[in-house]
């Protein structure tokens, strides 16, 4: 299956000290050994359970050596398909909150799982616990998707030219897309430094510093729309 052979491939370029060479090789293992892949993701195979797991591990990595490493949130790195419209992070409320990917409705193939995974694992670097209360900042989802886009398409267009049934290509009015656009125009590097900066890109509060960071890339309109809050639907926990 050609997504495995991609996930071989980021493995070996994952750099930071979160990926010694033991975990490489125990999820290089796990990937090469896996029983029961099948081609719909959904199966609960013990195979799929455990690609979806190697995947998301190493899209963290991945994302972590772009923009560095996440906070200390504890986050689960099994990814979970449950019945909501759109991927997003969602928090089991226990002793300590945890956060987990939920897979929404419409990922149906393994390179669909692939762009929402690459998308929230932008998010687990600094999950926002309660996005009801935060005022979270437009560039966070505008990072997020420019990720998403560029492994996309470097990894998985050369064999799969469809555009992901969840990107907000597909929908250009939607504040996602036009903090992508936005995002998109900034380098990689850069945008590290804002995060560090600012501690995340979901808090982005001072404009004279974000526009001072920003100014070689952005118009002014632009940085407005990435200092923007996002709006999301209500009920953003589980409770077990």
């Amino acid at each position: 299956m050609q997504i495995l052979m991609v996930l071989l491939g980021l493995l070996e370029q994952i750099e930071n000290d979160q990926f010694p060479l033991k975990v490489k090789a125990d999820l290089k293992e796990l990937i090469a050994a896996a029983p029961s892949i099948t081609s719909n993701p959904r199966d609960k195979t013990d195979g799929n359970i455990s690609i979806l797991t190697a995947m998301l591990t190493i899209l963290l990595g991945t994302v972590q050596d772009l923009y560095g490493i996440g906070d200390e949130t504890e986050v689960s790195l099994h990814p979970q398909f449950l019945d909501y419209q759109q991927s997003q992070i969602r928090f089991l409320v226990g002793d300590a909150p945890r956060g987990i990917v939920v897979l929404g409705r419409y990922v149906r193939t393994w390179e669909e799982v692939f762009y929402d995974l690459c998308h929230e694992s932008l998010h687990l670097l600094d999950p926002v616990l309660n996005i009801e209360e935060a005022m979270v900042s437009a560039l966070e989802e505008g990072v997020a998707v420019k990720f998403a886009e560029q492994m996309y398409a470097k990894h998985i267009k050369p064999y799969c030219d469809s555009i992901p049934v969840t990107s907000p290509v597909r929908a250009p009015q939607s504040q996602y897309f036009r903090a992508y656009c936005a995002a998109e125009k900034i380098p990689d590097d850069v945008l590290r430094g804002i995060r560090n900066a600012f501690g995340r890109f979901s808090n982005i509060n001072h404009v004279n510093k974000f526009r001072e960071l920003t100014m070689a890339y952005l118009n002014e309109t632009e940085i407005e729309v990435l200092m923007a809050p996002v709006f999301y639907p209500r009920s953003t926990s589980v409770r077990i």
